[in-house]
């Protein structure tokens, strides 16, 4: 998450690496379309967009007789976790769309755990940030990915 990355049009580019039994299968790197009120309102927004992409592929799975009993989702905002987890709405996230809320539904279901992971062990920085080459190797390394070069 790059939070007011673009300077000039103050939108949040927000990624996420989504991954099968440890294997990379798809990607997102997306610029939002609206300018967000706070830090937590971007990332949960980020957080529903990432649910919703991961059921999307857990019911395609299904159609070939793979389940997965429970998606996990990594996060490193725990704001977000918390929000994800209170049935009550904090007054401070009332500002949030109904539609981004569904993945408190989810949760609840048992179908979703978001999961802490600090900010230096996310592994969608190397879609979001500019990294040194150092910490590049190590996100690509982590994520299955060889260069084409060695």
């Amino acid at each position: 998450m790059n939070y007011v990355g673009n300077k000039a049009k103050r939108k949040n580019t927000s990624g996420s690496c989504h991954l099968i039994r440890g294997n990379l299968v798809t990607w997102i790197c997306k610029k939002h379309g609206s300018t967000a009120l706070s830090t937590t309102e971007v990332k949960y927004m980020s957080a529903a967009s990432c649910c919703a992409k991961l059921l999307w592929i857990k019911n395609q799975l299904e159609d070939y007789s793979v389940y997965e009993s429970k998606i996990l989702i990594y996060y490193d905002n725990k704001a977000v976790i918390s929000l994800s987890k209170n049935p009550t709405l904090h007054s401070r996230a009332k500002h949030i769309e109904i539609k981004h809320q569904f993945i408190r539904d989810h949760v609840q279901n048992d179908i979703v755990d978001l999961q802490f992971v600090p900010t230096d062990e996310q592994l969608a920085d190397i879609f979001t940030k500019s990294l040194t080459e150092e910490r590049l190797i190590l996100l690509r390394s982590q994520l299955g990915m060889i260069s084409i070069n060695d």
